[in-house]
């Protein structure tokens, strides 16, 4: 749990980093493109030819823009839709460029080749680099394309298309390069930060089981030694019943601490398997019964839920059933068995405990009561 735990905060840490990132390029890139755009689209609007492409082009960038941004921000822009998308402004590129006037591809009535770029920057970020670098090169040869074909590739327009090239393309491409760069350093920041929160919660859970176990280790003594110590200076006699009765519970709730941290499917069966056996080796005929779905339950609850069928199990005489219901309200364990009634002790903690003894049967119930959910 604390394994994935710490997983999810970190996803969630370096998802809001890129979202930053991504809010960021969306933001220059509808500045771009609906200020600036817009702007020289108005001023150089008598120039255009047709001025309905003009008007179509910019329209089609608008609309591609927008889809875009939406599915960058919703993390749905996959790598087929953000091609898809960067093709298409490409063409919608060309057609802005064709209604230039003749030698006008680069000055101030030209508006989408820059555009053009910051929309692969804003569609292409998360996608490999050449990726980028094609549609730069792509959306620069049609500029050269057109050029060419008004003949206006003199020195001097040479000149100007390096220095526009090397000033658009090298900031699109740095920033797409530095947008990069902060989501991975966002990243890996992200998961040393997991990585340690993750350490330092491992070390707390453990230094807390581990007080638990003395805890209980304590608790445990203070009940077994005076018994061995009695035994052992012969002043507890073996063949008293009380005494075999004391050793039999004793028992039983150190083997209920040994299975307490084994790894199976249902821990609390394993535990009151673990309490059955130790009155098993003592003749009793223990039948132990689970109806539902058990849930993961804290160690403290299948504590508490086995104490009661414990003390029972062990000063069965000869025979016990064990049921274990599990309803969607709570977890309930109950015990019958023929065993004497001063084994009624207090409940271990703060759980619904009922108990009833039929004399006249000679069997004695015992019912442990988890609620899974709060009472209303």
């Amino acid at each position: 749990m604390g394994t994935l735990t710490a997983g999810v905060a970190k996803g969630m840490v370096a998802t809001r980093f890129a979202m930053a990132v991504n809010i960021g390029l969306v933001a220059i890139v509808g500045v771009w493109h609906l200020g600036l755009d817009t702007l020289l689209v108005l001023r150089g609007w008598p120039v255009y030819e047709p001025q309905a492409a003009a008007a179509g082009s910019w329209l089609a960038l608008t609309v591609i823009q927008t889809v875009g941004s939406v599915l960058l921000l919703r993390s749905a822009l996959s790598g087929h839709t953000a091609r898809w998308l960067a093709g298409a402004a490409l063409v919608s590129g060309v057609v802005a460029t064709a209604t230039y006037p003749t030698g006008g591809m680069i000055g101030d009535v030209s508006w989408a080749w820059n555009t053009v770029g910051w929309f692969g920057v804003l569609l292409l970020t998360q996608r490999p680099l050449w990726e980028l670098v094609a549609l730069l090169g792509a959306n620069t040869a049609v500029t050269v394309a057109f050029l060419a074909a008004h003949d206006a590739l003199d020195h001097v327009m040479v000149a100007r298309l390096l220095a526009v090239t090397y000033t658009t393309a090298g900031v699109q491409l740095t920033l797409a390069y530095l947008a990069r760069q902060l989501n991975d350093g966002a990243r890996e920041a992200t998961e040393i930060a997991a990585g340690q929160a993750e350490r330092l919660a491992r070390a707390t859970a453990d230094e807390t089981v581990h007080a638990e176990r003395q805890r209980r280790y304590e608790s445990l003594r203070s009940t077994v030694e005076p018994l061995l110590r009695g035994l052992a200076e012969h002043r507890l006699d073996p063949g008293d019943t009380v005494v075999r009765r004391r050793a039999a519970v004793e028992a039983a709730r150190l083997r209920r601490l040994f299975v307490e941290t084994d790894d199976t499917p249902h821990p609390l069966l394993h535990e009151l398997r673990a309490c059955a056996d130790i009155a098993e080796r003592r003749g009793v005929r223990v039948t132990l019964l689970s109806y539902g779905d058990l849930p993961d339950l804290p160690t403290s609850a299948r504590r508490e839920l086995a104490e009661g069928t414990l003390l029972v199990l062990a000063t069965a005489a000869t025979r016990a059933r064990v049921t274990v219901v599990t309803t969607p309200e709570d977890v309930v364990v109950s015990v019958v068995a023929d065993a004497p009634p001063q084994t009624l002790v207090e409940t271990p903690g703060p759980l619904t405990v009922s108990a009833q003894y039929d004399q006249e049967e000679d069997q004695l119930w015992w019912e442990t009561r988890w609620p899974l959910r709060p009472a209303p």
